[in-house]
């Protein structure tokens, strides 16, 4: 809950730059709604309700195809489902949607789309900085393109054959586009509010790039928005347009005709003229009936890759204007600026949770950083702070504070990465915080001064500062885990190279100190695809053993077997495809919130929001009759490469015993609490069972996992 109000879609991962489609995903009668967001190259599906709301529901977005630089849907084949334009390598792919009752798929049609040109056919030009305007122009019933040519100075018109050549067709109408001259409407785009009218476009030829000799400015470079529709009621369709360098989005109005002929002739620098679209840059627009009462409304966001200068406020980037008069004469009214974002935890960008029971009553309340907001002062950033309210097995989270301890007011930082472990061992969970001061990484720990099971009390004037020797900077990911079982907290490193750092504590509790052990923990090594890796450990099954659960860079999630040794490669266990991609750049965090006494995941995203995922793992169920299982660990390392070390709890021999019951290693005597080498070299690969027999006393077994 935030400020009283239960959020709809709390666990939706937030919203920065966004693109915004209608297309039915389900069985009723109404449009739901994808949205694109190019900063996390992340898809998020919709489903609209009676009330003109929407229920965020991820289910539909596995059946997208993978997608970066922008996603408009359109109908382009008059079946009645909307299909996919969307950025490919070598210009722009099209998806037919070929979803039936009940599941929604696509098919890759045109990858690159082709047009007719001036020599031949080639691929149709659309910038990947770019967003063009697809839709049928010239009322014919085809769908055309308009989109800004390669220096962004103006729009050129890709007319739709499919109905000229069959006129009175009833075949669906296709994917037949030619370039129809080197300028569209009459006009060049000079600047965010400079404009030249009167180019003569309908030549149908090549015409002179614009220069500053002839008093018009050439953009410096492409960057274009352009939606096409009418604004004004007089049945010629304007250009809303945006450019990467404007605040503002300009209206283009049309005084000739809805097709090659289009002349532009003025421009509206605010738009609409009450309470206009203005971004710190790069504003795009969409016309779309939201909220269900029949009328096409506009949504405007920014469409930057990123927040350049930390100008966007991303938990307000989708304003929202209703539209009071009709399709034909909008009224565009300005009802809210945060459009879906006020439906879930958003904090902007970079999200990162941490969860433990901050109030002792038991249940895992959770802090979360951010990338920071622009005040009056600069960027700064400190942690949320969600007191669980509900139970250990339902938990309900309120937004207690924006600023939990007062960090933003007494540190000047961004990118906050809280964790709540216990460093000084008194069992009552500390708080690290890893924060960015400019490009330098400071990381601090304030230390829990109440006792194990009360509500943590922290001095936010009174830290200690851990520096971690050699090279850590900006973008990379600390987790304090004990990694060696020594009771003392040591720390993995995600470096920005996608390698694991390893620092192993040497000193005390009280007084720690970290040394670089290996830079290839669990066998990762460079790799510029994953980047930095953000890393949880915990036991997800049950079994007593820990799991190493790993966020890429590019989203993805992995699941590996928390090796026994530094340098041991890591096991992959599972590959988590069942889970749909949160978006780019994910923080992972572990905690138990629904009382299965299994860790579930909250993973942040870097488009500021939450992803709540439920732990589905088979729990492990070790009884009495398992009693090699039923104390601690006695055969170790496990999974071993050859060797393995027991230490039995009594007197005995040790004989190594395949799946099946065969003894494959004879028996040697063993003495309790002494430690004494296996040799496992001349076995194959797989699970083996230790069994400790001694007379009088129920034979103990350990099970071995030999992997060479």
């Amino acid at each position: 809950m935030v400020s009283g109000k239960t959020l709809p879609n709390a666990f939706a991962g937030g919203l920065n730059a966004c693109q915004f489609s209608m297309v039915r995903l389900n069985d009723d009668n109404r449009e739901d709604l994808v949205v694109f967001d190019r900063t996390s190259s992340k898809i998020s599906t919709f489903l609209a309700q009676t009330n003109g709301s929407y229920r965020y529901d991820p289910s539909y977005e596995a059946a997208f195809p993978a997608t970066y630089n922008w996603l408009l849907m359109v109908d382009y084949d008059a079946d009645g489902k909307r299909d996919i334009f969307t950025a490919g390598p070598a210009g722009m792919r099209v998806y037919r949607n070929t979803s039936t009752t009940g599941k929604v798929s696509f098919q890759l049609i045109a990858d690159p789309l082709q047009v007719e040109g001036f020599s031949g056919r080639q691929p149709l030009y659309a910038g990947p900085v770019d967003l063009p305007a697809i839709t049928d122009l010239d009322n014919d019933g085809d769908i055309d393109i308009v989109a800004a040519e390669v220096f962004g100075r103006n729009p050129i018109y890709y007319q739709n054959l499919s109905r000229d050549k069959n006129p009175g067709a009833t075949t669906a109408p296709g994917l037949d586009f030619k370039r129809n001259g080197d300028c569209w409407g009459n006009f060049f785009i000079n600047d965010c509010q400079d404009f030249t009218f009167g180019i003569n476009c309908q030549s149908g030829g090549r015409i002179a790039t614009p220069t500053a000799a002839t008093g018009q400015a050439r953009p410096a470079h492409s960057g274009i928005t352009l939606t096409i529709t009418d604004t004004d009621g007089d049945n010629k369709k304007d250009i809303l347009l945006g450019h990467v360098g404007c605040l503002n989005a300009t209206r283009v109005r049309n005084a000739g005709t809805n097709d090659a002929n289009a002349n532009f002739v003025s421009f509206d620098a605010d738009f609409p003229a009450i309470n206009p679209i203005n971004f710190p840059s790069f504003p795009s627009m969409f016309v779309e009936d939201f909220d269900g009462d029949g009328q096409r409304d506009l949504v405007a966001s920014t469409n930057n890759s990123a927040n350049d200068g930390g100008l966007t406020d991303f938990r307000a980037s989708n304003w929202f204007y209703r539209n009071a008069g009709t399709n034909a004469a909008p009224d565009y009214q300005l009802m809210q600026k945060n459009f879906l974002q006020d439906g879930m935890i958003d904090l902007g960008e970079n999200a990162a949770p941490t969860l433990a029971d901050m109030d002792g009553d038991g249940d895992a309340d959770m802090l979360v950083g951010h990338a920071g907001t622009l005040t009056d002062k600069g960027t700064r950033a400190g942690l949320w702070y969600f007191e669980n309210k509900g139970t250990a097995d339902d938990p309900v989270f309120d937004l207690i504070t924006t600023d939990y301890l007062g960090l933003a007011q007494s540190l000047t930082v961004t990118y906050t990465l809280p964790q709540l472990v216990d460093m000084d061992g008194n069992q009552s969970p500390d708080l690290v915080l890893t924060a960015q001061t400019g490009r330098a990484v400071q990381i601090r720990v304030f230390y829990n001064q109440a006792a194990r099971g009360s509500a943590a009390k922290f001095n936010a004037a009174d830290s200690r500062t851990i520096t971690l020797p050699g090279d850590f900077g900006a973008g990379e990911l600390p987790t304090f885990v004990d990694v060696d079982k020594d009771g003392l907290i040591d720390v993995l490193v995600g470096k920005q190279i996608g390698s694991i750092d390893y620092f192993r504590n040497t000193g005390t509790n009280g007084n720690p100190t970290f040394t670089l052990q290996t830079s290839t923990f669990g066998g990762f090594k460079g790799d510029n695809i994953t980047r930095s890796r953000s890393l949880a450990v915990a036991d997800l099954n049950g079994d007593q053993r820990p799991e190493l659960v790993v966020g890429l860079a590019d989203g993805k999630l992995l699941l590996y077997r928390f090796p026994d040794k530094p340098d041991q490669p890591s096991v992959l266990l599972d590959s988590l495809k069942s889970v749909v991609n949160p978006g780019t750049n994910v923080l992972v965090s572990v905690a138990d919130l629904d009382g299965d006494q299994l860790p579930d995941l909250v993973v942040g995203t870097i488009a500021g929001g939450l992803r709540f995922l439920k732990n589905d793992s088979e729990k492990v169920i070790i009884t009495a009759t398992e009693p090699d299982e039923s104390i601690a660990p006695w055969a170790y390392p496990n999974p071993t490469d050859r060797f393995v070390t027991i230490r039995p709890p009594y007197d005995g021999k040790a004989e190594v015993v395949n799946l099946n019951g065969q003894v494959v290693q004879d028996g040697i005597w063993v003495r309790a609490h002494n430690e004494t080498t296996l040799d496992l070299g001349n076995l194959t690969d797989g699970t083996y069972l230790v069994r400790l027999i001694t007379p009088d006393k129920p034979a103990r077994i350990q099970k071995v996992v030999l992997w060479k």
